[in-house]
């Protein structure tokens, strides 16, 4: 048994205070909770928890977003975004995974997908995507040559 807890990328090791404002661009490798405001754009491997009191208006890129507060942009999340029964959320959504809890505001649009959009969201946009291409559900397999 190991005397130091191993930390996780989900653990909230940063805190951005209640009337405190950021605007620009954030990136960040542990986990970041958000009583203030960010305007700009966030990205990380880690996890962003909005708290009730946050407010976040951003082009967000990260691996698991808990929004208890407020959001307008757009999130590409690659394992999954979580709207408490406090959160507001205003804009697009994209994740394999999506949860809302009873009494929580959700309005926009969501892409639950496990495509390449979900699993290159962390990774810089001039990067090729090494997934294999997606079938829809209504498409038809491809008919598979046959050697004699």
């Amino acid at each position: 048994m190991s005397l130091f807890k191993k930390e996780s990328q989900d653990e909230i090791l940063s805190l951005l205070g209640e009337g405190m404002e950021m605007v620009g661009e954030i990136s960040f490798a542990q986990g970041l909770r958000v009583d203030g405001v960010i305007k700009g754009k966030v990205r990380s491997e880690g996890s962003l928890a909005i708290g009730s009191k946050g407010r976040v208006d951003a082009e967000i890129h990260i691996q698991r977003i808990t929004i208890s507060g407020e959001f307008h942009g757009s999130i590409h999340a690659a394992d999954r975004i979580e709207i408490n029964k406090d959160g507001r959320v205003y804009g697009e959504l994209y994740t394999p995974c999506l949860i809302i809890e009873a009494g929580a505001f959700f309005e926009g649009k969501c892409n639950m997908t496990e495509s390449a959009s979900a699993k290159t969201a962390l990774k810089p946009a001039d990067s090729k995507s090494d997934t294999a291409p997606t079938q829809s559900v209504n498409e038809k397999p491809a008919p598979k040559e046959m050697s004699h």
